[in-house]
């Protein structure tokens, strides 16, 4: 008897195993999907956007579905990387479009996995392959966007006309159609930020008038009798830095991710990490499709009901903000100082933090609390420095280093620097200047973009700097440019830093031995269309990261 009753229960046990394994898998393979998934794309939307512009349609689908603030895009942070790896599932490294130079038979990194077509499979693949009854559609403000995915994956594809008639077009087809996927690309956000620049009145504006899009393509759902079965995702590809984007900051990088309707909970912050790529794999998820094993976009589960929220060992860093050094940076990508002619430079070291307390030094090596000076008061200085700086408060977290570039020269210093600038007939990387006529030449002090301000038209030109930097200590030195669109650097006529083609603010670098003396520096640079920048800094024995200064360059 007592055999038979263990039997019994072992009986059970695997029986109530079996069930809850069973339970737990078609869980994870299907979340009660949505039957319609509505994705609606910003671009240049960032989350400062929505935080300062009027979004009463937004705030509601954060209040009523579940959101971050915090997901990432791709690097570098432009509109082609980011658009494809929000429909691929995947990063550059994965899909090959790394630039908004990419062309379907034109690029520099092919894909691990294509199609028949080439291109790596998006989420218009998996609904195509695996779902070949649904009706998908695609509709973008940007022809570029249409470029990315095979348009025979789809049954809708228009190209819309700007962002009334992108959205007008969407809406007849929402309620003609009662798609099950459709993916909507509003351009004119982006189009506010490279015109007018991010955080300013007609950015904010242009996201308000997203909003209410947004709104209206909600409504169009509820019209078409589809509303209650639908999934919506708001998305962007990027965000921005004054009238640009393209680098690392975390004003580009930072973009929103929310999704309301079927199936999502109410109120929800999502914690864990959210990348660009996880878009498809979040629609994937939703639609009970299988990714390739090339997609490596994580579903973001815990935004739907019934799933629980993941436990995180590891947690957002927390740290004070950076030291502000003042005079501030000339431009939103320079570091702060500037050069000084005639007169010792006043620094002001400002802690925008309610505690800690700021250390900085002056000859190049990163502050500390054991190695930092420890700012009481504005001093000056009367030669070229480096000056880093920390907020720290003791057994607490620290900032992350400021630095600053302050160059001085005598008011007797002749200009060391001679530029030709040149017009171009194709923007999309720097030519053989062998080939070109400039149209006009001048004289400065440094090496940076400052000369295109007093140019009447910036687009498709590019300038040639020369001059001789005068070297003190021999060893290996590091140069760096950091530069929209791209530039070149060379040192006695050798290539040193390739930062070549279109891109957004971006900074490449590269190292050569030096002995003593001058050296002949050659810096190309252009600037295809939109907002332009470059500096070029260097570091050495003894030498900090930094600009190259006004004293160590010379005509000859």
């Amino acid at each position: 008897m007592k055999n038979q009753f263990n039997a019994f229960l072992k009986n059970l046990f695997s029986l109530i195993t079996a069930a809850v394994f069973f339970c737990s898998c078609s869980k994870d393979e299907q979340p009660n999907p949505a039957k319609h998934i509505i994705v609606i794309g910003i671009d240049g939307m960032s989350p400062d956007g929505i935080k300062h512009a009027k979004t009463p349609v937004m705030d509601s689908l954060v209040k009523n579905g579940a959101a971050t603030f915090e997901a990432r895009s791709v690097l570098p942070s432009s509109s082609s990387p980011n658009w494809a790896s929000m429909i691929m599932g995947a990063g550059p490294e994965q899909h090959g479009i790394t630039s908004n130079s990419w062309e379907a038979n034109d690029y520099t990194l092919p894909a691990v996995i294509a199609g028949n077509d080439g291109r790596f499979p998006s989420i218009f693949t998996l609904y195509h392959d695996q779902k070949p009854e649904a009706h998908i559609g695609s509709i973008y403000d940007w022809d570029g966007f249409g470029r990315l995915f095979n348009p025979e994956d789809v049954d809708f594809n228009i190209d819309g006309d700007h962002e009334d008639g992108t959205t007008s077009t969407a809406i007849a087809y929402i309620k003609q159609h009662k798609p099950d996927f459709i993916f909507i690309h509003l351009d004119h956000v982006d189009h506010a930020g490279h015109s007018e620049g991010h955080g300013t009145t007609a950015y904010y504006q242009a996201v308000a008038k997203a909003d209410s899009l947004i709104g209206v393509i909600i409504q169009s759902a509820k019209d078409a009798g589809i509303f209650k079965e639908s999934l919506f995702i708001i998305a962007s590809d990027h965000g921005g830095l004054g009238k640009g984007h393209g680098g690392e900051s975390l004003a580009e990088v930072q973009i929103p991710f929310i999704l309301y309707g079927a199936g999502v909970k109410k109120g929800y912050t999502i914690k864990e990490t959210v990348y660009q790529y996880d878009n498809a794999a979040t629609v994937a998820f939703a639609a009970n499709l299988k990714t390739p094993q090339a997609w490596i976009g994580r579903p973001v589960k815990s935004a739907f009901i019934g799933y629980e929220k993941p436990v995180l060992k590891y947690k957002k860093p927390q740290q004070m903000i950076a030291p502000v050094l003042l005079p501030e940076n000339e431009g939103i990508y320079a570091p702060s100082g500037k050069l000084f002619i005639g007169n010792d430079a006043e620094v002001i070291l400002k802690n925008p933090n309610k505690t800690g307390v700021i250390y900085y030094t002056l000859d190049g090596t990163d502050p500390s609390i054991e190695n930092g000076i420890r700012y009481k008061a504005p001093f000056s200085i009367d030669s070229t420095t480096l000056i880093k700086a920390i907020v720290a408060e003791k057994g607490k977290l620290q900032s992350k280093i400021s630095s600053g570039s302050y160059r001085k020269i005598s008011a007797h210093k002749k200009p060391g620097v001679s530029y030709q600038i040149y017009k171009l007939e194709s923007s999309a990387n720097l030519p053989d200047f062998n080939n070109l006529k400039f149209f006009k030449t001048g004289k400065a002090m440094e090496v940076n973009s400052s000369i295109f301000d007093s140019l009447t038209e910036v687009n498709s030109t590019a300038v040639v700097y020369n001059s001789y930097l005068r070297i003190d200590t021999p060893g290996t030195y590091t140069f760096y440019t950091n530069s929209d669109d791209g530039s070149k650097l060379f040192v006695d006529e050798k290539l040193v830093v390739d930062n070549d083609k279109n891109h957004g603010v971006q900074e490449h670098s590269g190292n050569i031995e030096l002995e003593k003396g001058k050296h002949k520096l050659r810096i190309e640079y252009f600037n295809g269309s939109g907002d332009y920048y470059l500096d070029t800094r260097y570091k050495g024995p003894g030498i900090g990261k930094q600009i190259i200064p006004a004293d160590k360059l010379s005509k000859d």
